[in-house]
């Protein structure tokens, strides 16, 4: 399971960061570490232009890779709190850590799950580890292969409604092929989610990806229609 630790870097933190990320290697998990990028030692980014986007799209990429992003929440950070909103709405399971009081709603409203000790942080991670897609080796040869699911649902993360979809399949194998009887649990790993359309479609289609390493693949989401607008999301290898 690959983790982002998350917290207060220039207003102090960076240790207890780095206390934690240890903590879960010795655990087993496999952190990414953003903070080979290190800013700490930074008073001032109105003038480093260049410097502040560098480290905006290094945090936000490393959260993207991660299945699941733990937020230090003790001390205030503006870097942390929009990391966890964007990962949130993509839905990524987020756990804020809290050994101390907290003193804003903010970081506990957006995360799945709150922790207050290190125990409990790995009870929260345990419980959030993803549905995988499971494969078989490709015996057949060359081929192309379609697999519609019908039956998807997530939540909106605007308007907490339920969200229904179509979700459709395309793929050319090189060496492994979908079990696709594991699509279902896959799936249903989904429901409780609060995930915007194009997210949905975007975690499918890098998971099936990481999976497969296909010579081909495109993932189609046929969304139902909300206030009069239906909503298709298309993500290829095109």
């Amino acid at each position: 399971m690959k983790v982002v630790v998350c917290g207060s870097v220039g207003y102090g933190g960076i240790e207890e960061i780095r206390r934690i990320q240890r903590f879960l290697k010795e655990k087993g998990y496999d952190v990414l570490d953003q903070l080979k990028l290190d800013y700490s030692d930074i008073d001032d980014f109105r003038d480093k232009p260049e410097l502040w986007s560098k480290i905006v799209r290094n945090d936000l990429e490393f959260c993207e890779k991660a299945d699941a992003i733990v937020l230090i929440a003790t001390n205030p950070s503006f870097g942390a709190m929009a990391e966890i909103v964007i990962s949130s709405l993509k839905g990524k399971p987020v756990v804020a850590y809290c050994p101390k009081a907290v003193k804003s709603p903010w970081p506990l409203y957006f995360a799945t799950s709150i922790a207050k000790n290190d125990e409990e942080l790995i009870r929260a991670l345990e419980s959030m580890k993803p549905k995988r897609i499971r494969t078989i080796p490709n015996i057949y040869g060359k081929h192309e292969a379609e697999f519609v699911y019908e039956n998807f649902t997530c939540i909106c993360p605007v308007t907490g409604r339920r969200d229904y979809a179509v979700i459709r399949i395309r793929y050319k194998p090189r060496d492994r092929l979908i079990e696709y009887e594991s699509l279902d649990e896959y799936f249903k790993d989904f429901e409780d989610k609060a995930m915007h359309h194009e997210a949905v479609v975007e975690k499918v289609f890098n998971d099936l990806l990481s999976e497969l390493k296909p010579e081909k693949l495109e993932v189609i989401a046929e969304f139902e229609e909300r206030s009069g607008v239906r909503a298709i999301v298309r993500r290829s290898t095109d």
